[in-house]
């Protein structure tokens, strides 16, 4: 009998509840790219697009040596974790024998002694001769690349480096310079960039281009995210209203791992834990859909950047200017524009123009001229980027004006976890 939390699994691979986006044919060109020799394979996309479920459903699970460019602080760790992920030994140490032989000199009746072999008698003059055997051991340290390449060379497995992104630009210089010739050598290797990163390979070693493959993935259709909730449903002999499904892929924002999570935790809500003896069919009325969102949102948790944000700068001398809001709260400028974010419909990109509309209908009255929320935008990314540098949650383009939010969770948050309507 199938759980629910076997059936919806934001957090590892969907074996029930994959959907492949034919329209787009990912699988096929990552499967072409895979069995090309010679080249990397550069996987981009939005945060929590599916990059890693990609390449695990063409690869296979047990053929993919995951590693996370998170962890990697220099060149060499890299093939550290990957023997790591073989279960190598950091050490071999082998045993031999040494033979050879000896010969000493002995007077009259005397005692000899030859080293390793058991002292003797003589009775003249003479020579004894004897053999020496003794055991050496030697030790042997991992051999980084080398064994790597002799373990998985021409073989059928993938060294998946995601989050390319996160190591600092020196490392990933000398990083993608060892991974060329592993590459020529045979090696199969993808990295997993987010989208705006998704070039980094190649910047980092220009002589890397016409050798890498660059597969794009973009965010979720909600068609493609329905089908989600569809095939998890029917898994669990439940049938699900439209109208339900339409909300969840709504508030998705294009995430199919969000998808995931607010599905499983529907079925929480409803008592869903394991698949239903009889049918059992689910419509979402409005209150429970809140309850379903604000659950979900304790796994999308943003605070410590979103406090950031709302604080903005650090001001000196003149108060910021005041607004009041419609939900009977007010604030400055910047919790203005974080409250215009998450306000309805749920997007992840706005023009300016877009912006202000946004702006001027959180508010009751009075809302802040263009030239300020342009500003604040501005502001806001640096601090972003000052305060979590691995991160890029925010964006405003300067030249398009164009404000952005890469992540799909902090959207959720921004509107579900009730973090704005604190004090």
């Amino acid at each position: 009998m199938k759980k629910a939390t076997e059936v919806f699994t934001p957090g590892s691979f969907p074996k029930i509840t994959y959907v492949e986006r034919s329209s787009v044919g990912l699988e096929k060109l990552l499967r072409d790219a895979v069995s090309t020799h010679g080249q990397i394979i550069s996987l981009s996309g939005p945060s929590k697009s599916g990059k890693t479920v990609l390449v695990e459903k063409v690869v296979g699970q047990d053929s993919l040596i995951p590693i996370t460019g998170a962890n990697i602080h220099h060149p060499d760790e890299l093939w550290e974790h990957v023997l790591d992920w073989m279960e190598a030994p950091s050490t071999v140490s082998k045993t031999g024998t040494i033979s050879g032989g000896v010969k000493a000199e002995a007077g009259a009746q005397g005692t000899v002694k030859v080293p390793l072999v058991a002292s003797g008698q003589v009775s003249v003059s003479g020579a004894v001769e004897g053999s020496i055997s003794r055991e050496k051991a030697s030790t042997f340290r991992r051999r980084g690349m080398a064994q790597v390449i002799d373990e998985i060379g021409n073989s059928n497995f993938v060294l998946l480096l995601d989050d390319f992104h996160y190591m600092s630009r020196d490392v990933q210089v000398e990083v993608s310079k060892i991974l060329k010739e592993a590459v020529r050598l045979n090696v199969k290797i993808c990295t997993a960039s987010v989208r705006h990163r998704g070039d980094d390979v190649v910047r980092a070693n220009p002589e890397l281009r016409g050798r890498v493959k660059a597969i794009d993935l973009d965010y979720w259709k909600r068609k493609e995210l329905a089908q989600i909730a569809e095939l998890g449903f029917s898994a669990l002999g439940v049938k699900i209203s439209q109208k339900s499904v339409d909300a969840l892929t709504t508030e998705a924002a294009g995430s199919p791992q969000l998808m995931q999570l607010m599905c499983l935790t529907t079925c929480f809500i409803f008592d869903i834990r394991e698949e239903c003896k009889s049918p059992v069919t689910i419509d979402i009325p409005a209150d429970r859909l809140a309850q379903i969102l604000e659950q979900t949102s304790a796994n999308t948790d943003f605070r410590s950047l979103v406090d950031v944000l709302d604080a903005g700068p650090r001001m000196r001398g003149t108060e910021r200017r005041m607004y009041k809001f419609n939900d009977g709260t007010e604030g400055d400028v910047y919790r203005c524009i974080l409250k215009a974010l998450a306000a309805e419909p749920p997007r992840l990109s706005f023009k300016l123009q877009e912006l202000m509309d946004r702006v001027a209908k959180v508010c009751t009255s009075e809302s802040p001229v263009g030239s300020s929320v342009v500003g604040t935008c501005f502001h806001m990314t640096r601090l972003a980027q000052e305060k979590f540098p691995s991160e890029r949650a925010i964006d405003w383009d300067e030249q398009k004006q164009i404000f952005d939010i890469p992540d799909p969770y902090l959207l959720f948050y921004l509107r579900w976890s009730g973090r704005l309507r604190e004090e």
